[in-house]
């Protein structure tokens, strides 16, 4: 067996071995469902290859050829699924994700035609390929189109995420490159380009990433991981090979120099995997302990795992963090009650000289009816954020909410000299829920006031297009270490003495509860912005 072929063989069977492992783990997920169909895919392209290299009959190769390639016409489809899953753009490009599946159908049709492979002869140094036939080139179109906009939605949402999502969209980015960059040289001899073919060395390093991708950085939301499944799993694929390459090199030597039966071959190998299965399995443990679970011993607790205790401590946390956020708006609000209570009592004052006056009993019942209704609005805004709850949501003018939202922070800012400027252009309305978003904002807003104890500059701007609506709240601060900017969203993280280090974890938590992503860029003295961003959901 040669190493291409050898190559090919572990690529398929780590491909199905993915994608049952994948749809296990999360099989109601759209995500995993995608990337077990594409491993399958994979499996099978690989599949026909070796199939093709195995058998001398031209008519054989051929048809292993084509079935292989029914897997490699349905890998751009789901990939791109897979993309669009990913990132949270199935719903939104759903009528794309069906054409794509009918063209790759209809590439399907085509498949067993001499159309699309007219058949397989020498080409270079190859004993045989495929000859293109018509509806080749498309397929390869096809395939570039698919790939190279499924990673631009990868790069696009990498650019917009933060902590693990961050860390999962760059494994995914580097394992696809690999994966595609390789992948893309198999067509190079179809056309006469004088490339060695990398795909089938490419294609195992892409399995690689992903599956270390899974394990360390919780790809898919897999958080749980079983120590001895790994191992056993890894060393069951391993001595499979092992016995294959050793059988058939043990009977190549036996045939050349000693005659001796295959199956006393079989029972010598069986016996030396046997002898060093243990040492090797004891080796590896440390192994993958060293790499994966860096030296710990409870693998199977993840955050799911929590006691009632620290789940309790959690959420007394979380609420801490809102009482803080109360006491700071309470007394923005005060400021804000005393206008409507002043024009009260000043109305008050002249009420007895001014009984038989009707135009003025008139003016001063509505004024009253206004100046209350202010107050109660004020005091309802208070409630509503003080008051525990699940996502609601509902459509909502965002600019009109900030506005709202900042009126509570005048006085505060006005004594720690922080000047205001707004760039909220026209009317945005979205779906979401105004009592989490109206949180988020007072955090970041907080969090920007004390980033600027001897004053400075507050921008919030809003932006919104298609796709969804950008809030950038921009400081004049002193600005993040790079070496904590990582942390910041983090539970419990605080660079304030007082703090809980709650705010920008519940942040970060309602915004990732509305399908958006929330991130940060700072320069140490140049202030911080902090950037929201929120899809734009009609009828859901």
């Amino acid at each position: 067996m040669s190493l291409n072929s050898a190559a090919l063989v572990v690529t398929t069977l780590a491909s199905l071995g993915l994608g049952l492992f994948v749809l296990l783990k999360g099989r109601e997920k759209q995500p995993n469902i995608a990337l077990a169909l594409f491993s399958v895919s994979l499996s099978l392209w690989c599949l026909g290859q070796f199939m093709g290299d195995l058998f001398e009959a031209k008519d054989l190769v051929l048809f292993w050829t084509r079935l292989g390639l029914v897997g490699a016409v349905f890998l751009p489809v789901f990939f791109l699924h897979f993309s669009l899953a990913q990132v949270g753009r199935l719903a939104r490009e759903k009528g794309l994700l069906y054409l794509v599946y009918a063209l790759g159908l209809v590439l399907l049709a085509f498949d067993l035609t001499p159309l699309f492979v007219a058949d397989v002869v020498p080409v270079l140094s190859y004993r045989y390929y495929p000859q293109a036939g018509p509806v080749y080139s498309f397929f390869a179109l096809f395939i570039v189109a698919c790939f190279t906009y499924g990673l631009a939605r990868l790069v696009q949402a990498y650019a917009r995420s933060v902590g693990r999502t961050r860390n999962q969209l760059l494994y995914v980015l580097v394992a696809c490159l690999v994966g595609f960059s390789g992948g893309v040289t198999a067509f190079f001899p179809v056309w006469g380009i004088d490339f060695p073919v990398l795909s089938n060395y490419a294609l195992p390093l892409y399995l690689l990433i992903t599956v270390y991708a899974i394990i360390k950085h919780r790809l898919l939301d897999i958080s749980l991981f079983i120590r001895e499944g790994l191992l056993y799993s890894f060393l069951t694929l391993m001595f499979a090979g092992f016995y294959v390459l050793v059988v058939l090199a043990v009977n190549q030597f036996m045939s050349s120099y000693v005659s001796v039966p295959a199956w006393l071959t079989m029972i010598l190998v069986v016996f030396i995997s046997v002898l060093v299965f243990q040492p090797v399995k004891d080796r590896l443990q440390r192994l993958l302990d060293r790499i994966f679970f860096m030296g710990e011993t409870r693998y199977q607790k993840t955050i799911n795992d929590l006691s009632l205790e620290n789940q309790q401590l959690l959420r007394s946390l979380l609420r801490a963090d809102k009482l803080a956020s109360l006491g700071t708006l309470s007394a923005g609000m005060a400021h804000e009650i005393k206008n409507p209570l002043a024009s009260i009592k000043a109305m008050t004052q002249v009420l007895d000289e001014n009984l038989e006056d009707r135009e003025f009993i008139v003016k001063y019942q509505a004024m009253m009816e206004r100046q209350i209704d202010r107050i109660n609005g004020i005091v309802e805004k208070l409630l509503k954020f003080g008051r525990p709850g699940r996502l609601s949501l509902s459509q909502v003018e965002v600019n009109g909410l900030i506005r709202e939202t900042l009126a509570l922070f005048s006085s505060q800012m006005e004594k720690k000299g922080v000047t205001l400027s707004l760039d909220l252009p026209g009317r945005i309305v979205i779906l979401v829920d105004p009592d989490q978003l109206t949180q988020v904002i007072v955090n970041l807003v907080l969090n920007a006031i004390e980033a600027m104890p001897c004053g400075g500059g507050l921008n919030i701007a809003t932006r919104a297009d298609a796709d969804g609506l950008e809030i950038r709240v921009s400081d004049g601060g002193t600005g993040i270490e790079p070496d904590t900017i990582e942390s910041i969203f983090d539970p419990f993280y605080t660079s304030k003495a007082d703090g809980t280090g709650m705010g920008l974890a519940v942040a970060y938590r309602s915004v990732k509860e509305h399908g958006g992503d929330i991130r940060v860029e700072s320069r140490p003295g140049k202030g911080a912005t902090f950037i929201i961003w929120l899809p734009t959901k009609r009828g859901e």
